[in-house]
């Protein structure tokens, strides 16, 4: 908003000095965490079903969300994708663990 208001004022004092010339006007909006939410989305759907599909995915978008700084949506996919990862029979299986049981 900082932008906005300093070229409001370079506007106003381009028309009092008899200049019309055009003035941008730049607006930063704020960062999206749409990686982290659909990381957490992603967990979440792999607690139900598809946790060896879903799993992965789960962390590799958390990774993405933690390199972006979305700390907190990272980490709570991550915790969801472990919890389920710990929860998948398919996973147990996959990675040898659930014969010995």
């Amino acid at each position: 908003m900082l932008y906005f208001r300093r070229e409001i004022l370079d506007m106003a004092d381009n028309s009092a000095n008899g200049n019309s010339g055009n003035t941008v006007v730049v607006v930063n909006q704020p960062a999206s965490s749409a990686i982290g939410i659909c990381a957490l989305v992603f967990a979440i759907i792999s607690v139900f079903f598809l946790a060896i599909v879903f799993v992965p995915i789960s962390l590799i978008l958390s990774i993405i969300a933690l390199i972006k700084k979305q700390f907190v949506w990272a980490i709570c996919a991550i915790i969801v994708a472990i919890v389920s990862a710990w929860l998948s029979p398919t996973i147990w299986f996959a990675l040898g663990i659930g014969s010995s049981l």
